[in-house]
């Protein structure tokens, strides 16, 4: 079963766990496992590398059974895919793989700055920004009935050689892709406090306007004076019609 990209970019927005490839190589897909967060010229990254399991055989791998019903862990068969050639593949050095084969040949020094491959690539557009990917091809050798040559040949997996393919993003790529992605956001995540601590002094200035003409205009407004009951307003006439009834009643006691 084909996993995965060709290698050449995977889907944006990339969680740190894990990703997985077609490696022509190697036959099969590839998983590796996120190692770390980091920075390839400014640009932030995840690293993904091999795990110990990438090439371990189906005993201390059960998922791995199907590729090489090997011995020793650490290698992978690859003779179905080159022509039924006794060929395996692994880390080159037998990096990661089982002492048994590095005892086996001198002048083996397996080290992970050396011979461990890795993938960095930018999380939220899923390029790979950096790469460097490392395999050993190996063939197994043994005694061959009539050769008489191989007649004290013990079976040893001896290494053939190894190869390492690696590339990175440089040059005006390399600075569009930082200005667009990198530079650019963080201007404008910056900026968004700026504008936020600018707008803090507006608003009290805006509260303390408020209040100062709300109180003038308390100050401008008239006062009503409180309104007293006053007694109704005498009329005219009563005076005349009082002094007339006197005048009547004066009249009839004479």
């Amino acid at each position: 079963m084909i996993n995965g990209t060709a290698g050449e970019m995977w889907p944006p927005f990339m969680s740190p766990t894990s990703l997985e490839f077609y490696s022509p190589d190697a036959c099969r897909s590839l998983t590796l496992v996120y190692e770390q967060s980091g920075k390839f010229e400014g640009v932030p990254t995840y690293r993904f590398v091999a795990p110990k399991t990438l090439f371990a055989n189906g005993t201390d791998y059960p998922p791995n059974e199907g590729f090489c019903p090997c011995m020793q862990s650490g290698i992978q068969n690859v003779s179905t895919c080159r022509l039924k050639a006794p060929m395996f593949i692994s880390h080159p050095h037998f990096y990661n793989a089982d002492p048994a084969l590095v005892n086996a040949v001198e002048g083996l020094h397996p080290s992970k700055d050396q011979h461990a491959l890795f993938l960095d690539v930018h999380p939220m557009t899923g390029i790979p920004m950096n790469c460097s990917i490392k395999l050993q091809l190996n063939q197994y050798i043994k005694h061959v009935s009539g050769i008489i040559q191989t007649g004290k040949i013990k079976p040893v997996v001896l290494p053939l050689l190894w190869f390492a393919e690696s590339g990175s993003i440089e040059g005006s790529v390399l600075k569009q892709f930082y200005t667009n992605l990198v530079l650019i956001p963080s201007l404008l995540d910056y900026l968004q406090y700026i504008f936020i601590g600018l707008s803090i002094p507006l608003i009290i200035s805006a509260a303390v306007l408020m209040a100062r003409s709300q109180g003038t205009a308390a100050k401008k407004s008239p006062r009503h004076p409180t309104t007293q009951s006053k007694p109704p307003p005498s009329s005219e006439t009563t005076p005349l019609l009082h002094d007339a009834g006197t005048l009547s009643q004066d009249a009839a006691e004479a």
